[in-house]
């Protein structure tokens, strides 16, 4: 029975969780019949997308979290300036990591775009080179 086929994505993610350079038979099948891209080998944005979304959801959790133990008086300790600290802990964990995942994205899409772009420009060069 023939296995199926790998995708490019599905590629990219064990390559992404691979701890060594050993190639598999099904990454050999794969760039036998798609060899252009052996240079392009980089983390595509989609792969990226699901980590920074996981992170911004994290971030957008833990905000909603610090607004509802100050609200709900949950963390009701003796001082208030120990649940307020905590609260505002929380709250700007929360921010900084929705930040970060937004400027990461927007600048893995710039990364990527201009990997394609260079990408473009290395086989324009090379058909040029070869005249």
């Amino acid at each position: 029975m023939n296995k199926p086929k790998i995708d490019r994505d599905t590629l990219f993610v064990k390559l992404f969780f691979k701890n060594s350079q050993e190639v598999t038979a099904e990454e050999i099948e794969y760039y036998r019949e798609h060899p252009e891209q052996i240079e392009e080998v980089t983390a595509p944005v989609n792969i990226h997308k699901m980590f920074l979304w996981g992170g911004a959801l994290i971030g957008i959790l833990i905000v909603v979290l610090s607004k509802f133990f100050k609200y709900s008086k949950v963390l009701a300790f003796e001082s208030a300036w120990i649940n307020e600290f905590i609260v505002d802990i929380a709250y700007e964990s929360g921010i900084a990591l929705i930040g970060a995942a937004i400027t990461t994205y927007m600048m893995g899409v710039l990364l990527n775009r201009q990997q394609t772009n260079a990408s473009k420009w290395r086989k324009e060069i090379r058909k040029k080179i070869k005249g």
